[in-house]
């Protein structure tokens, strides 16, 4: 593994700053593309982080779920890294639409952090360097690289900032207060100012993670516990063979009560939370501390929290539910408060942390700043929350970065097309004053991006760019013709009154195993449930996709660079104002601006075809 930069100009196509998981799949994604041609720089604080699940060690949920599958189908590694070590596989909202399920896994946080390492060792045209970026060098307005802290240049076609909770991060226990990102680890303080240097506005959010037991201190079999499925499903389609690799486990759930949230009450002063020590706009209101939530729902005698193995390796165990930066010697008293709990050893403090971030109207829908070309962002930088967020914007960034040293045009992924666009296209349209956080209601387009469905969405797609293996996409062609198999014979065999066993599918109460007999038992279910929702969802995607026909074409409608929305007869100042600070590539993306009305894009179009008119 190298330890020193190489100092030869121009040394990398491609620098990915930071070891995380969007950093991981911006540099899997740019190696896939540049292939042994090009070199991939993946610069870290510590190498033996690299891939470290740093809060809950669980992959995907709602919506979180779609987007790894998202990222495998176009040839990332979270899917893999997940599946290698998943120790409870479940797949949540069962008893809804499919267009609402979630795969989730919970992980052996050790084997998932050593599977992502593997899989970057595995790759020779990736060279993983140990430092922090201090400074950019810039060339115009171009970045061409970037200066370690210890003055050493490291020059690439494009750069990848990847920072997470780094910049300039604080961590708070109570009123110790302790400079790093991550417990036990540093921060990356020099790259925020190097970031307001070159003009880009910054914010400052909060996250927090629980406390972690002892798991044999904790009296487990007197707590309920849930199991994952019985038959767990992959994340990824290249993890058919020996899956699940690792024991399954199951976990467990305790609560707190009255008398912990009276606790909270009288000691909110001693938290960073309330007390004002932590300068952030805002913290995840989906994931919101405990102190958070005995504020906000007063009515509450106690919250569910889930106890939840973090690895086989050891005893820790994870405390779903009460997120907190209060003393160590408060969260003793909660912690056993909690039933099952009475005895519990805590091995690690709740801590929070306040970091940096740019705000993401500065960037485009690629992951590359407006301002500066060649300089991209991708995961907590963007101001999102999750290993999920992170790792799509990764890999989006990843593909860029390496099109970008080839001279080529950035890529896009739609609304329509996947969870990630969502994504994106929501970051760049608003400005988040709280960590975004992917949701199934985020999407309007949901019953075309489900989880099920990905690879026939996205996999074609990553093949044209590069980054889909002949592995998976031998794979791939496989599953589509027996997908095509399964629905010409469910159009032409009979089901049930004179019609065929398409009609019947679309029943709600006929089951995968009934239509699955009737083709003769040979098929996989999973292959089979896929074709029976493609067919109950028929009506709905019709309709869906001629609102997608109209939106793609203001999408594709460019805003040109040179347009002067102050003099656009018409516009209304906020409209104009919104305009300005977000600088919408597209028709589309202007469309859905806080402050720009139909009446407002109407008179936006005019003006752009009179720009694009002869004169």
């Amino acid at each position: 593994m190298d330890r020193r930069l190489n100092q030869v100009p121009n040394s990398c196509d491609v620098l990915v700053v930071g070891g995380g998981h969007a950093g991981v799949e911006a540099a899997w994604a740019a190696s896939s593309i540049l292939g042994d041609g090009g070199r991939v720089v993946l610069l870290t604080m510590d190498s033996s982080k690299i891939g470290v699940m740093s809060c809950n060690p669980a992959i995907g949920g709602l919506a979180k779920g779609q987007v790894v599958r998202e990222i495998d189908a176009l040839g990332g590694v979270m899917g893999i890294a997940a599946d290698a070590s998943g120790i409870m596989f479940k797949v949540l909202n069962q008893s809804k639409g499919p267009a609402v399920q979630g795969p989730r896994a919970q992980c052996d946080k050790v084997a998932y952090a050593a599977c992502a390492r593997r899989l970057i060792a595995s790759r020779s045209n990736i060279s993983v360097i140990e430092g922090t970026a201090a400074d950019l060098l810039l060339e115009g307005d171009a970045c061409v690289g970037v200066t370690c802290s210890d003055g050493t240049p490291c020059r690439a076609a494009a750069v990848v900032l990847t920072t997470g909770t780094f910049m300039r991060a604080i961590m708070h226990t109570g009123s110790r207060q302790v400079s790093g990102g991550r417990v036990g680890e540093g921060s990356a303080d020099g790259i925020s100012g190097a970031l307001k240097r070159v003009g880009l506005e910054l914010g400052r959010l909060k996250t927090g993670t629980p406390p972690r037991l002892r798991q044999s201190s904790i009296d487990w079999d007197s707590l309920t516990p849930q199991h994952g499925d019985e038959t767990p499903v992959p994340f990824s389609d290249l993890s058919s063979c020996d899956f699940p690799r690792l024991e399954q486990v199951s976990c467990r759930i305790t609560r707190t009560t009255p008398e912990s949230h009276d606790l909270i009450r009288d000691n909110l002063d001693l938290a960073p939370m309330f007390s004002g020590q932590i300068d952030a706009d805002a913290g995840p209101r989906y994931c919101p501390s405990i102190e958070d939530k005995v504020v906000r729902f007063a009515d509450r005698e106690s919250h569910h929290v889930f106890l939840e193995p973090e690895t086989l390796a050891g005893e820790s165990i994870y405390c779903n539910g009460i997120s907190t930066s209060l003393p160590p010697d408060i969260q003793d008293i909660i912690v056993r408060l909690m039933p099952g709990c009475e005895r519990a050893e805590i091995l690690q403090y709740g801590y929070a942390v306040e970091y940096d971030m740019v705000r993401p109207h500065q960037i485009d829908a690629t992951c590359m700043v407006k301002s500066i070309p060649g300089l991209l962002l991708a995961g907590q930088i963007n101001g999102t929350s999750g290993y999920e967020e992170a790792a799509g914007q990764g890999l989006v960034a990843g593909v860029n970065a390496a099109r970008q040293s080839r001279g080529e045009d950035s890529i896009r992924l739609a609304r329509d097309e996947a969870y990630i666009g969502v994504m994106l296209d929501d970051l760049v349209t608003r400005t988040p004053r709280e960590p975004y956080r992917l949701f199934t209601s985020r999407a309007e387009h949901r019953m075309l991006l489900r989880s099920d469905n990905a690879d026939a969405r996205l996999t074609p797609l990553g093949r044209a760019w590069g980054t889909v293996c002949e592995a998976r996409w031998t794979n791939w062609e496989a599953r589509r013709d027996r997908i095509a198999s399964i629905a010409e014979r469910m159009d032409t065999m009979p089901g049930e009154s004179g019609k065929n066993l398409a009609a019947l599918a679309r029943r709600p109460d006929v089951s995968v195993e009934v239509i699955a007999e009737k083709l003769g038992g040979e098929d996989e279910h999973r292959d089979v449930a896929r074709v029976m929702t493609d067919t109950r969802y028929e009506g709905y995607v019709k309709r869906q996709q001629a609102e997608i026909r109209r939106q793609r074409d203001a999408d594709a409608m460019r805003i040109p660079e040179s347009l002067d929305v102050d003099a656009v007869t018409g516009l209304r100042t906020e409209a104009a104002e919104a305009l300005a600070r977000f600088r919408p590539a597209t028709l589309g993306q202007a469309s859905r601006l806080a402050g720009v009305t139909p009446a407002d894009a109407t008179v936006l179009a005019v003006a752009i075809r009179k720009s694009h008119a002869p004169s």
